[in-house]
């Protein structure tokens, strides 16, 4: 049995609208809910972390440049008093070329620009999202990026 604080509501009721917010494509929306100094890593793209709302709102416009359709059809749910973590499935269908890059640099693949564009992927992604006054402080994205690499059409 799981016991609801009102913190774990609010979260639970902010996971909503953030991920309403995603599954939208709503830039304006999502940026809405982050704290001034959040901070956002992919951790499957190997990039740095974007930090600052304006750098978070430059990352999530890539993506959604790369994959205008995204969406996150939610698998769990898992919700604390100041963090939640969503267990996804993530799709879309790539409108330009896309890099991931593997673990092992000679891993590293390009999906071409002609293979890559109207793509179709889905991969396993996980978020945890840290909350601080009512508003996400920090995401932390996991995807299968190995798997998405095999979508794309990669060895």
């Amino acid at each position: 049995m799981t016991i609801q604080t009102e913190d774990s509501t609010a979260i639970r009721e902010l996971a909503a609208r953030y991920g309403d917010a995603w599954n939208t494509q709503d830039l304006d929306a999502i940026i809405e809910l982050h704290t001034e100094d959040s901070v956002f890593q992919a951790h499957a793209a190997g990039s740095p972390p974007a930090e600052g709302k304006r750098a978070v709102r430059d990352a999530f416009a890539g993506y959604l440049a790369l994959l205008p359709d995204i969406n996150f059809a939610e698998r769990s749910l898992h919700v604390g008093e100041d963090h939640w973590v969503l267990e996804s499935t993530m799709t879309g269908t790539v409108a330009q070329a896309i890099e991931v890059e593997g673990v092992d640099p000679a891993a590293v693949f390009v999906a071409a620009v002609d293979e890559g564009r109207g793509a179709r992927v889905e991969v396993p992604c996980v978020d945890v999202i840290e909350v601080r006054d009512g508003l996400v402080a920090s995401k932390q994205t996991y995807l299968d990026s190995m798997l998405m690499q095999r979508q794309l059409g990669g060895e």
